[in-house]
């Protein structure tokens, strides 16, 4: 008899922690980035205002602060980044020739964008 109300009980309160949970009330999209370039491409979302600045060849310290930030994609791969809603910059830099685009996004509650990079 104890059993069975603990088995009653452990259910009622996985089924109530499922409810109060959360997660339904997020307001995040996903970014798909797919890389047309022939090599691998350093994705950044929402680098500093500077960065834009940047020439090639990029300096020792900004090549540091790069790889701090970056996720790598590999040539002809994608890569999927979860954002919050709303507007955002995404830097691409060609690891190889460094050449780079910066495109603006928006990001849409629970839908998924993809943007083509070539830098």
């Amino acid at each position: 008899m104890l059993r069975k109300v603990l088995m009653v009980a452990l259910a009622l309160f996985l089924m109530s922690s499922d409810s109060f949970a959360g997660g339904g009330g997020k307001s995040n999209g996903t970014l798909v980035v797919r890389n047309n370039a022939a090599n691998s491409v350093a994705i950044v979302v929402d680098p500093p205002t500077a960065w834009a600045a940047w020439v090639a060849p990029f300096t020792a310290a900004q090549k540091a602060q790069l790889a701090k930030r970056a996720t790598i994609v590999a040539s002809s791969g994608s890569q999927s980044l979860a954002l919050k809603k709303g507007a955002h910059k995404i830097l691409a830099v060609n690891t190889v020739t460094e050449a780079f685009t910066l495109t603006d996004i928006s990001i849409v509650k629970k839908q998924t964008t993809t943007i083509n990079v070539n830098p």
